[in-house]
Formats: structure tokens, C-alpha cells, sequence
């Protein structure tokens, strides 16, 4: 299991949103060098809905991991659960199940604390992909400073 965290400005509520909500993920979801596709983009906001998006290789749109997930938890605006399925990268088995969790833990007045849980990895990837999920933190950063990230 990888754990990242990181400090954010904004309540939770906003970053909950910028999450879960399909026109706002395909702004910053992706690492540096890819992007989500809008076409196709499913985030059913409840227990037992759909979740599915596409990130694609900026410079070779061949490149492409997909993510399908049903949500398992849902509490807006402090957590949710998925248990997902990720094709496309080579490093991932397409039939081992992971599980996301991302908590938005409120902190002093107006921060909120992004906590994310995804696993299980194996050892030998595990640190790449917690640079994966630290450059989107960066992206979802800018996004929500204004700086539109995609």
C-alpha cells in the first residue's frame, strides 16, 4: 500500500469536488505529460457507482491506462472508496483489484488534509507511483490556484 499526503489551502468540500466531479478531474487528473480524456468520463457519486476514466500519453495518445472502479464508500465531503481495475500499464496486473481511498481531513480553520491509500503494489513499483500521485497533487494545486493544470 502507498500513503501520500498532502496540505491543501481549500476546505474540503472544494477539494471533494475536485475529485469526484467528471469536468473538473479532466483539468488536473494525470501526471505531468498525460492527460484524462473527457469522452467517456464516469464519476456515479454513490455506493456501488461507476467510476471510469482514461489518462493518455501527451506526446503518444497510444500510450493509454484505464481506470474502472466502483465506489465501495462515499462520504461526502470526507471520504471515498473505490475498488478499481487499471489496464494499460505494464508494471499493474489488469486482474488484481486495488483499492483507492482518499480522505479530506479538515485541519485548523481552513485547511484540509489530502490523504491517499491505494494498494496493493507490488514493492518494486510502489515508490514510482507515489511520485505519480505526488505530481498530480502538484497539478491539482495549480488547478485550484486558478491555474486551469490541464
Amino acid at each position: 500500500m502507498i500513503i501520500i499526503e498532502r496540505m491543501f489551502a481549500q476546505d474540503a468540500s472544494t477539494l471533494f469536488r475536485a475529485w469526484t466531479e467528471p469536468d473538473q478531474m479532466a483539468r488536473w487528473r494525470g501526471s505531468p505529460g498525460w492527460h484524462v480524456e473527457t469522452d467517456g468520463l464516469v464519476s456515479e457519486l454513490r455506493p456501488g457507482g461507476r467510476h471510469h476514466h482514461v489518462k493518455v500519453r501527451d506526446d503518444d495518445p497510444s500510450v493509454r491506462v484505464t481506470t474502472d472502479a466502483m465506489f465501495t464508500e462515499f462520504f461526502d465531503p470526507d471520504v471515498f472508496v473505490a475498488l478499481q481495475q487499471i489496464s494499460g500499464d505494464p508494471e499493474i496486473d489488469p486482474q488484481q483489484r486495488m483499492e483507492l481511498r482518499v480522505e479530506f481531513v479538515k485541519t485548523g480553520r481552513d485547511g484540509t488534509l489530502v490523504r491517499i491509500i491505494q494498494g496493493p503494489y507490488p514493492p518494486s513499483i510502489a515508490d514510482q507511483h507515489s511520485a505519480g500521485w505526488e505530481a498530480e497533487l502538484g497539478r491539482l494545486e495549480t488547478y485550484l490556484a486558478g491555474g486551469g493544470a490541464r
